[in-house]
């Protein structure tokens, strides 16, 4: 992808400013620099009481200075035209939480993230994979079923927006099938203040 360099610059000058935060919340943390294991879901490796706990953050850097109200949890994508699994339902994946980055403000005047000193504000909400998993598939969304969607937006072109009876649309989330991407990601749009009313999900920091 053209702006992939870009986007890793951006991804490590986030980094700088996360690690600053979990200093300040006196967390035992280390960053991952091992490729494969980034590979594996793993960004950061957090310690309480003990006990180790393995975080990807995810982040919204293509949306500075707004504040969404949803995240996208990949389920497939394309890759030189050949099918993909996404993310979440990655068996290789080690994650034990995301952490998704949302509502990332620069200070005043500056639209375009240089340094870690540009940043005024930033939403961080701690997401238990484990807990969503069991989740959805207790509203009968397991892997199967939100895969047969998957498969039925790229069947029909469904581009958009794709409501299905599991989630209400306004309040909980839907399906969302990205044309402009190159690997036209098939996304579960949630909202966030959902994830946190069901209980899988906690305000990390704000």
């Amino acid at each position: 992808m053209p702006n992939f360099k870009s986007d890793l610059a951006q991804e490590e000058i986030l980094s700088t400013y996360l690690d600053t935060i979990y200093a300040k919340k006196k967390i035992e943390f280390k960053r991952v620099p091992d490729l494969n294991k980034q590979l594996q879901g793993i960004d950061v490796i957090m310690t309480v009481n003990g006990q180790s706990y393995l975080i990807d953050e995810k982040a919204q850097l293509h949306y500075l200075n707004s504040d969404l109200p949803t995240f996208t949890f990949e389920l497939s994508y394309l890759k030189n035209s050949i099918f993909k699994e996404g993310w979440l339902f990655d068996t290789s994946k080690r994650t034990h939480y995301y952490f998704l980055i949302t509502g990332i403000f620069l200070k005043k005047g500056i639209n375009k993230l240089s340094s870690y000193n540009d940043i005024d504000k930033i939403k961080i909400t701690s997401v238990n994979r484990t807990k969503l998993i069991t989740h959805l598939k207790s509203i009968n969304l397991s892997k199967e079923k939100l895969l047969y969607y998957d498969f039925d937006c790229r069947t029909n072109k469904t581009y958009g927006k794709n409501n299905i009876a599991e989630l209400n649309p306004h309040k909980e989330g839907l399906i969302y099938f990205t044309e402009q991407l190159e690997e036209e990601p098939v996304n579960l749009q949630l909202r966030l203040s959902y994830l946190i009313k069901i209980g899988v999900a906690k305000r990390f920091h704000y």
